[in-house]
């Protein structure tokens, strides 16, 4: 894909085209660093990346993690940019091991102060990093002040939060 698509128009494309969009994204994930920290922390092979159920669908944010399931939205597929979709999908990997490989239940993203939740921290380092390795640092640090901004983080938070996320970078 090289130039932008509508969200109709994405809805149409073949579950063929979707499919090797997917896969493609795994496959470079695969041997990526972000990934590889990711499988190192949680001792787990990097390949098993294969095996980790993912779609496109309706859903209102980005990207979600739902019962073992990464569900990536529509609108992903309207910027041509595949580092998106690769850092979304860090990112939601990481809940994916998370949720499917831990020996415990992890905190939800509606359980109290989004970005004070270690879960959320852990794969939003892990996507800022990927976007710092890929796009560079002050692509990185401008997604981590949007997204501090988005969610409201109080003043009084701000510089720690932006800590954590960046931590990796």
């Amino acid at each position: 894909m090289s130039e932008k698509l509508s969200s109709s128009e994405v809805k149409k494309l073949p579950f063929a085209v979707l499919s090797r969009i997917i896969n493609k994204a795994k496959k470079y994930l695969e041997t990526d660093d972000a990934w590889l920290t990711v499988c190192k922390e949680h001792d787990i092979s990097p390949d098993i990346i294969y095996l980790i159920p993912t779609a496109f669908a309706n859903i209102d944010t980005s990207a979600k993690t739902d019962h073992g399931v990464v569900l990536l939205s529509w609108k992903l597929l309207c910027n041509p940019d595949i580092h998106d979709v690769n850092a979304y999908l860090s990112h939601e990997y990481t809940h994916w091991v998370q949720q499917c490989l831990s020996n415990h239940a992890t905190k939800g993203s509606d359980d109290g102060e989004y970005l004070n939740n270690r879960y959320e921290q852990e794969a939003f380092s892990n996507q800022v990093s990927y976007i710092d390795e890929h796009k560079g640092e002050n692509a990185a640090e401008n997604y981590v002040d949007n997204l501090i901004e988005y969610h409201e983080v109080p003043k009084s938070d701000k510089k720690e939060i932006k800590d954590v996320l960046m931590s990796k970078v």
